[in-house]
């Protein structure tokens, strides 16, 4: 079945990548399974994009089978931009459709929400910690403490908006 992006987020196992000619120029398809779905799940992005996010993880068209990857797509600033990101092991289930915003319910307290807080950075610096110092071994770049520092950020402001 071909999904749309704009219809809500897609967690699915890639099976196969492939560039192929479709109606607005030159697009890598993803053949996926989502969980519970009965048949494979069939994504097209536009190939710069979805090229650009695939480098990201270090992945190709070549070596994407088999990894589980959310694709979304976003609006920032009136423009539609598609994202990949590898998809959490509990992700890898059936995505709903988007819900209806419902405001969260108070904190009970404000030394829960540090706790919280702190815990999610730190899982942050140590995935950045790992994901940096693997990089610069790969491409033999040298690394510093405000790389991975910068990259943790990322990653920090990234969890914190979902």
């Amino acid at each position: 079945m071909i999904k749309k992006l704009s219809d809500g987020p897609v967690v699915m196992t890639v099976q196969s990548a492939s560039l192929t000619e479709g109606n607005y120029g030159t697009q890598i398809q993803f053949v996926g399974q989502e969980d519970g779905a009965a048949e494979d799940t069939v994504l097209y992005i536009a190939e710069r994009s979805a090229a650009r996010q695939l480098e990201r993880l270090s992945l190709s068209t070549q070596n994407v089978a088999g990894v589980a990857l959310r694709f979304e797509q976003v609006q920032k600033d009136g423009r539609t931009y598609n994202n990949i990101y590898r998809a959490d092991p509990g992700q890898v289930a059936a995505t709903p459709a988007p819900a209806a915003y419902t405001p969260a319910a108070p904190a009970p307290s404000a030394p829960a929400a540090k706790v919280g807080s702190y815990d999610l950075y730190a899982e942050c610096l140590q995935n950045a910690a790992s994901m940096v110092l693997a990089m610069g071994e790969e491409t033999g770049v040298q690394v510093s403490g405000s790389d991975i520092v910068a990259a943790a950020a990322t990653l920090f402001i990234q969890a914190s908006r979902r």
